[in-house]
């Protein structure tokens, strides 16, 4: 099926879109890029249909126009992944998830069960059929989501940023399965703002900008590099936090055994597969997750006391699970009075960021990309002495990455910095160490 946009114009706040035109090829896999804010979440879910988005225009998919036609007609034509997989689930495993959407199709038994096993063999979800969605990692979430999406085998696809939590190695696989499946005639759309491992599969590349698509050489995917050198050592480290006889588990599975560890001030990279137990550490870390034997941050024993929160705390994944007030304003004005300097900072992100006209914005009406922008903003303006950001760099684009790191790179000479990430591209040359969770094991990653 050919996606076929005619004039289209839709606004929110401002006009984003205002005569736009635009055609996605049958059997193309197609690579949507552009900055955070840009539009490119309200164009997938346009052409989606799935929510009520009143526009001008047309959109049609293999010629007809499917904007009256009922939501079990759409899901047909039309599978989409939401940025956010949480948005995406209504049962609590990814088993009665694949049942629950195949059976709204009214599919019969044998080919319920066709797509069934089909869309659990490609994502390779198996392992995750019976687990309850809530207790899976971000990364692990999202191959549940595409699982699902897979099972639809509707002929149109349409990922908002698919791996944004989501480990190299099944990244570069997940892709390639995409290629696989638009060699069999689907047609795929992809946002995206890391562009690596798409080389050897995209038809094309795509930048929305100023609510205007154009296509940019796809020679730009080839450019990118692949290797990222995250250690730059420091001159003399100190420790800042101690594990003692620590064991994490979740649902009785054993997570990271840390007989004895040792995390440095300045700036930690810990990476690992998705499901190792890397954000269930830092929750341990801050209290928000049992545990057994000791931490220590300095000389202190750790328990979960208010107070503890006023030395570290943590960004979490989903940056709309941390807002406490309605508007961007009032986010960053919650707390304690801060600094006239902070403020200033604060202001200069804001305008270098695009975000200084939305500030009496609901934050639930950002993209995603800034939503993580405003939490960033907010922990970075934080006088603590240890920050753990879990996946800070998701749904940012590389603009955005830069001035963070910037902004991290310069905290770091007061603040220690452990830093949860897939997208190592950021960190490269201003991370001091990499930490790998693996087997259990908490080991340094060297050079």
């Amino acid at each position: 099926m050919s996606i076929v946009l005619k004039a289209i114009r839709f606004h929110r706040e401002t006009d984003l879109f205002t005569d736009l035109n635009f055609e996605f090829p049958t059997g193309a896999l197609t690579v949507l890029t552009g900055d955070s804010g840009s539009g490119k979440s309200t164009l997938l879910s346009l052409i989606a249909g799935y929510a009520a988005m009143p526009y001008e225009g047309t959109i049609l998919l293999n010629g007809h126009d499917d904007r009256n036609a009922a939501m079990q007609v759409k899901a047909q034509h039309v599978g989409m992944m939401f940025q956010n997989p949480d948005q995406q689930f209504t049962m609590r495993t990814l088993s009665g998830e694949l049942s629950f959407a195949l059976e709204n199709l009214n599919l019969p038994v044998a080919e319920i069960q066709r797509r069934f096993a089909q869309a659990v063999a490609l994502g390779e979800t198996q392992a995750l059929l019976d687990r309850d969605l809530s207790t899976l990692s971000g990364g692990e979430k999202q191959r549940a989501a595409l699982t699902v999406l897979l099972a639809m085998d509707a002929p149109i696809l349409l990922l908002d940023e698919p791996f944004a939590s989501i480990d190299p190695t099944s990244r570069h696989l997940l892709i390639g399965k995409l290629g696989t499946l638009r060699d069999h005639g689907k047609t795929i759309v992809i946002a995206e703002h890391d562009l690596t491992d798409y080389a050897d599969v995209a038809d094309q590349l795509v930048a929305l900008k100023n609510g205007e698509l154009s296509r940019l050489p796809l020679a730009t995917l080839t450019t990118l590099p692949t290797h990222f050198n995250l250690t730059q050592p420091r001159q003399a480290t100190n420790k800042i936090f101690h594990l003692e006889n620590v064991v994490c588990q979740q649902n009785h599975h054993i997570l990271l055994q840390a007989p004895s560890w040792d995390f440095n001030d300045g700036i930690t990279t810990l990476t690992g597969a998705n499901g190792s137990g890397k954000s269930t550490l830092l929750r341990s870390m801050v209290q928000r997750h049992p545990y057994q034997g000791r931490m220590f941050l300095g000389q202190q024993r750790l328990r979960r006391r208010k107070r503890l929160y006023q030395t570290m705390t943590l960004a979490v994944q989903d940056a709309a699970k941390q807002f406490v007030t309605l508007t961007l304003a009032d986010e960053l004005a919650f707390g304690p009075a801060l600094p006239a300097a902070v403020r200033e900072k604060q202001q200069a992100a804001l305008a270098y960021l695009g975000l200084a006209e939305k500030q009496t914005t609901s934050l639930y009406q950002l993209s995603e990309g800034q939503k993580k922008m405003v939490q960033l903003m907010t922990m970075l303006s934080l006088d603590l002495s240890f920050l753990l950001l879990d996946e800070p760099f998701s749904g940012l684009d590389d603009r955005a990455c830069q001035y963070f790191a910037a902004w991290i790179k310069a905290k770091s000479a007061t603040q220690a910095f452990l830093i949860v990430t897939h997208r190592l591209a950021p960190l490269a040359g201003i991370s001091q160490q990499q930490v790998l969770l693996a087997n259990h094991r908490l080991q340094v990653v060297q050079g």
